[in-house]
């Protein structure tokens, strides 16, 4: 019994004594801990991008894209029948020919016999006229002696007359026989080219039958469409349409490329249509350009697609900002405390990503074009080393 009491003990206090050494360690520990320092994480506020805003001069402009098609384009036709014995070389689909070059001649033996023998009634007929005047220049002495009577002076009269008439008419149909002379060789009416052709030596042409489509290239045109919007910023009298005064035509810049070449043409807008397109709902303004004669630039050609940059309205103490800064129509203007507050401001044209601004800037104002994602007013920023230039948006 005695050795069992022994053993209870030695089971009971040896665990006890292990939970209070492990106490005390961990006491001990707890106790000689290392302080660690409180750090307090720093607000970083955002990096923007600015721009400072300079007030100036803007001109604007509208760009457009049209078609080149001849100033002048006629359908050459035939005023007279026959068959054609000759057609000039020029006379081809794009073939060039200068004014009153001949292109086609028609056979003219008829029309030259009918001129002679015009010529040979009026001939006759002035003889008539001739006898019958000193018929009743006789008649007239007669009667003043009493010698005839009224009624044979008043007859000598009316043959006069009437062969006066003849002679007139005769006249008339020798002038007329005349011009079908004439008429027998076409020549060109202007300098251009030729669209297309209809007709070959050995054809018969009647009245009013067309030979080809003659066009002038000295001047040519472009047709270019312009949205509602974009007409409020042309300087053109908003009551009129038609044409302009040369002294109140518009500049036009016309691009286009030949053979992989940028070339540039000088225009001048000339007219609006005074119609809407019914299925575009866009307006089309008219540019003139008169094609180079000499140099190394090419001709505007009939039929080239091409860029018109029209130039528009200039607007006084305005800038130009990036979209990228618009925020439901204000911007962020950043002060010196580099703080946020938004300013109201009046926006006269958004094109592309660049807004026009009239109002609400000034001088120096230090605009934010790269707003974060949450702003509130009063919002600390923090701004690029590199001012944003807004050169590049004019």
């Amino acid at each position: 019994m005695a050795l069992f009491s022994q053993l209870l003990k030695k089971r009971f206090f040896a665990p006890t004594a292990v939970v209070v050494v492990a106490i005390g360690v961990s006491s001990l520990l707890v106790s000689y801990q290392p302080e660690i320092d409180k750090v307090i994480p720093l607000k970083t506020p955002p990096t923007v991008e600015i721009a400072t805003i300079t007030l100036s001069t803007i001109s604007q402009s509208i760009t457009a894209y049209g078609l080149v098609k001849p100033h002048k384009q006629i359908d050459l036709a035939s005023e007279i029948a026959g068959r054609v014995t000759w057609v000039s070389d020029k006379l081809i689909s794009g073939g060039k020919f200068e004014q009153f070059d001949p292109l086609i001649r028609i056979e003219n033996a008829d029309y030259k016999l009918q001129r002679d023998k015009a010529s040979a009634e009026k001939i006759r007929a002035q003889v008539d006229l001739d006898i019958y005047e000193n018929e009743y220049q006789r008649q007239q002495g007669l009667f003043k002696k009493n010698l005839v009577s009224n009624s044979q002076l008043d007859d000598a009269f009316k043959m006069y007359k009437r062969a006066e008439a003849t002679l007139k008419i005769t006249e008339a149909n020798l002038e007329q026989a005349s011009l079908n002379v004439q008429r027998t060789e076409i020549t060109a009416p202007f300098s251009g080219r030729v669209q297309q052709e209809s007709i070959d030596e050995g054809g018969y042409l009647t009245v009013g039958a067309s030979i080809a489509t003659l066009y002038a290239d000295d001047i040519v045109e472009v047709r270019l469409p312009i949205s509602n919007d974009d007409l409020g910023f042309l300087n053109w009298p908003k009551q009129m349409r038609g044409a302009l005064n040369p002294e109140e035509s518009i500049d036009v810049n016309i691009t286009s490329t030949y053979g992989g070449i940028e070339y540039q043409w000088d225009g001048q807008l000339v007219r609006i249509e005074s119609e809407v397109d019914p299925k575009t709902r866009l307006f089309h303004a008219v540019a003139v350009v008169k094609n180079p004669e000499f140099g190394e630039q090419p001709p505007l050609t009939v039929g080239l697609f091409v860029t018109a940059e029209i130039a528009g309205r200039s607007y006084a103490n305005a800038t130009l900002i990036p979209r990228s800064a618009l925020i439901n129509d204000k911007v962020l203007i950043v002060n010196q405390d580099n703080r946020l507050t938004y300013r109201d401001i009046d926006i006269i044209r958004i094109k592309q990503d660049s807004v026009l601004i009239g109002q609400g800037l000034n001088n120096n104002d230090v605009i934010c074009t790269s707003p974060p994602s949450i702003i509130f007013e009063g919002m600390e920023v923090m701004t690029a080393s590199v001012d944003q230039s807004l050169d590049a948006l004019k």
